[in-house]
């Protein structure tokens, strides 16, 4: 629930605490920098003892990030509860998908990713509805109970490998599956069967591809963009003259249009190159950041043209996760699949952690977040080069 209503959260707190921005900001900076450093860990966790006891981990970590913060009354508990709240299942469940499928893989990536923007799309708004009648304590303390009633029970139902429940990958039976991916444009030969879990390329190996690197900028950049988007999006709306509501409705409108670019986008991505997929998911992030430069160029009378570049960066806001999960799958294979996503999900959630300081700040020096649209909007352009640029090669 949390990645979905930080900055919904922001505005009751910041009133409650009587801090200024930066400092609040920095709650949430302070808890992605830990995060950052633990998630080659947990990803080292994922390979050596499968996702699904990660996710009973994440189950814990969920619920009591909720009623850490719901309870919070020193700003240490805040960045107690934020940091359990980073410890979450995204991680396991995209290694838990490439194990899962090969043909649909992306398909496959992209339906998982829709849970994120329905939980924006739909809790945003009942969230901020929460919190203007009961307060943002018993708010989050009722989502702490929602995580454990409903997450606790999808855990129980989940297994490592297709072979575990009698399948081989894509749900096909185990006497029609095939040795290799059928995908030639990936580049690669992956196999089809539990043992192709110890098959790619080590740690070192990958580090020593300039794709590795490439992907590495490319989170560090999409990372900023969204720490920024989901910790200041609904109180710049307030000081441009708008409501909360309004506010909560920009992620709304992030969230339904994000549900399209992620299925869009991973089924477009079993088609063709998935780094070009990318790389277009960061074009259209550009655009949205521009589109708000001009926005506030025009006096930010104009609320038709902030839901536009909400809606652009909607469509690309979480689309990254999948087509990235996705990547790494393809270019190196099973072997660390979870400790080199964990080491990329480091380089997103520092880029979150600069992100979210790095607006609070130019709040605070400039009395406006002007600047950071401005050299965003440049970095997502960048980003999309560095996509553009990540070749296939063979790992098997």
């Amino acid at each position: 629930m949390n990645s979905v209503a930080v900055g919904i959260f922001f505005k009751p707190m910041l009133e409650e605490f009587g801090w200024d921005r930066a400092t609040l900001s920095l709650v949430q900076t302070g808890a992605l920098i830990a995060s950052a450093a633990a998630s080659p860990f947990l990803g080292r966790l994922i390979d050596r003892f499968g996702p699904r006891v990660m996710l009973f981990v994440c189950v814990a970590t969920q619920t009591l990030s909720s009623v850490v913060n719901g309870l919070a009354t020193t700003l240490w508990h805040l960045y107690t509860g934020a940091f359990l709240y980073q410890i979450r299942g995204l991680h396991s469940i995209q290694v838990l998908i490439n194990r899962w499928f090969f043909k649909k893989r992306g398909q496959a990536q992209g339906i998982a990713a829709t849970g994120v923007p329905i939980g924006m799309l739909v809790l945003s708004p009942l969230s901020q509805y929460l919190i203007l009648n009961l307060g943002w304590r018993m708010t989050m303390l009722f989502w702490a109970g929602v995580t454990f009633v409903i997450l606790l029970p999808l855990t129980l139902l989940i297994r490592d490998n297709p072979e575990d429940k009698g399948y081989a990958p894509d749900g096909e039976p185990p006497s029609r599956a095939t040795s290799v991916d059928p995908s030639p444009r990936l580049g690669i030969d992956a196999q089809k069967t539990k043992s192709g879990i110890d098959t790619g390329s080590s740690l070192s190996e990958a580090t020593r591809i300039g794709s590795f690197w490439l992907l590495s900028a490319t989170q560090l950049i999409c990372g900023i963009g969204c720490g920024f988007m989901m910790t200041h999006i609904v109180i710049f709306a307030t000081d441009v003259g708008y409501s909360e509501m309004i506010g909560a409705s920009l992620l709304s409108i992030m969230g339904g249009v994000n549900l399209v670019g992620v299925l869009l986008t991973g089924h477009i991505s079993d088609r063709i190159t998935r780094s070009k997929v990318l790389a277009l998911t960061h074009f259209i992030r550009s655009i949205s950041f521009v589109t708000i430069v001009i926005f506030l160029l025009l006096g930010g009378g104009s609320l038709w043209i902030l839901y536009i570049a909400m809606a652009l960066f909607g469509f690309g806001w979480f689309t990254t996760a999948p087509l990235t999960s996705g990547l790494v799958a393809d270019l190196f294979g099973y072997l660390r699949m979870g400790t080199i996503i964990g080491l990329l999900l480091s380089c997103h959630i520092i880029g979150m952690a600069i992100g979210a300081y790095a607006g609070g700040i130019t709040f605070v020096l400039t009395h406006s977040y002007f600047l950071f649209f401005l050299i965003q909007g440049m970095l997502e352009f960048l980003a999309a080069i560095f996509a553009f640029a990540i070749k296939r090669r063979a790992i098997y």
